[in-house]
């Protein structure tokens, strides 16, 4: 059996589509983080799809990677949520450390918004409620997430929101000894004031992070941007943020209002949990769109929807079926109307036969009548 393995002299390894990891056959390359590779796959022994992270070598050369991707893992796998990623397997084999976590067939949020442009308020108060629920669970576990941005929200076709990569979270509660004091983790763009200055962070970052994410998500743009990444941290710091309303005057003022209290510079100022944010969003939902919300709000469908995330989530044959089953539908739909308008003839005509036939009784009854008046007829 051919693994893929890398080379053991630690050199980095070439893509390692269509070999076997453990029980895993690698089907291509989806992309890159900042530790690792990862790859479609299918899980021989339950024939499923999963995503398969695997560490690069120059990763293991790194003091303390191993235990941060170990981390990783159990900090995630203890995160059994509707809206996250799920973790199924952590394993090393012959040296090779990798991650398996839930396939999620579908765009980030990064690549909706660059396919269909800025979302509407009830897709953002959408994305905020199910976000939101995710981070509560973690909160409740006390659990960082670290990284919230459009590129770790994943939408699958039925529109569900599932936060993806908890590769920097970190429990809160434990003496975390794999970086080093002041150390950063995260995106700039949307980084709260406390990460970027390297301060303790709680729950109340992530939920920074996440009105940095729907800002961008709604405004088109990220709420501070600078030249540098150090610039872009001290702008989230000390900049005033342009309100909402003034990128999107036909946004509802309680979701304006959500996003920038979530924006608050300083964490007392914000939501104090995510399920205080949740009952935010319930009233706001409620106030915009009162009444079941059908069909959700973020759902899509595959054929050419997502050209840049298509050969990487999507089964190749999984357009063919979608338009197999459209022409089908259409078709079934067509025999039905050609049925419906025989019914329709075939009853015009009985009627019109009908009532030529008591038309003509009538009539010959008549001639009858009068017949019988003449005298001698008979």
């Amino acid at each position: 059996m051919t693994t893929g393995l890398p080379p053991k002299d630690g050199t980095a390894a070439s893509d390692l589509a269509g070999r076997t990891l453990g029980g895993y056959r690698l089907i291509r390359h989806l992309g890159s983080g900042g530790m690792a590779d990862v790859y479609l796959a299918e899980q021989t022994s339950l024939g499923r799809r999963v995503a398969v992270k695997v560490l690069r070598p120059e990763t293991l050369r790194h003091p303390g990677a191993v235990e941060r991707f170990e981390r990783e893992a159990r900090a995630a796998a203890a995160l059994v949520h509707g809206n996250i990623v799920q973790i199924h397997e952590v394993a090393r084999i012959e040296g090779v450390h990798f991650l398996v976590t839930e396939f999620v067939e579908g765009p980030s949020l990064k690549e909706w918004l660059t396919a269909r442009g800025p979302l509407d308020a009830p897709q953002a108060l959408d994305v905020l409620e199910q976000v939101g629920s995710a981070l509560a669970r973690a909160a409740d576990q006390g659990i960082v997430h670290r990284d919230i941005k459009p590129e770790n929200l994943l939408v699958t076709r039925a529109g569900d929101v599932k936060v993806a990569d908890f590769g920097l979270a970190r429990v809160a509660t434990d003496d975390v000894t794999l970086t080093q004091t002041g150390m950063t983790l995260g995106t700039p763009l949307y980084m709260s004031p406390e990460q970027g200055r390297g301060d303790d962070v709680d729950a109340r970052s992530d939920l920074y992070s996440l009105g940095a994410t729907l800002y961008h998500l709604l405004a088109g743009t990220p709420p501070f941007s600078g030249a540098t990444s150090v610039s872009v941290a001290m702008a989230h710091g000390s900049e005033p943020l342009v309100p909402l309303a003034r990128r999107r005057a036909d946004l509802p003022a309680s979701l304006c209002s959500i996003v920038e209290r979530l924006l608050s510079k300083a964490p007392a100022d914000r939501f104090q949990h995510p399920r205080t944010l949740l009952e935010a969003v319930g009233l706001a939902r409620s106030a915009i769109a009162p009444g079941p919300r059908h069909p959700a709000p973020l759902t899509w469908q595959a054929t050419g929807a997502w050209p840049s995330a298509s050969a990487a989530s999507q089964p190749s044959s999984a357009p063919d079926v979608i338009e197999a089953t459209r022409l089908l539908a259409a078709a079934l739909a067509n025999e039905e109307s050609d049925r419906a308008t025989r019914r329709r003839r075939w009853l015009i005509t009985l009627v019109a036969a009908s009532i030529a036939a008591a038309a003509g009784f009538a009539l010959g009854r008549g001639r009858t009548r009068r017949l019988d008046g003449f005298p001698g007829f008979r």
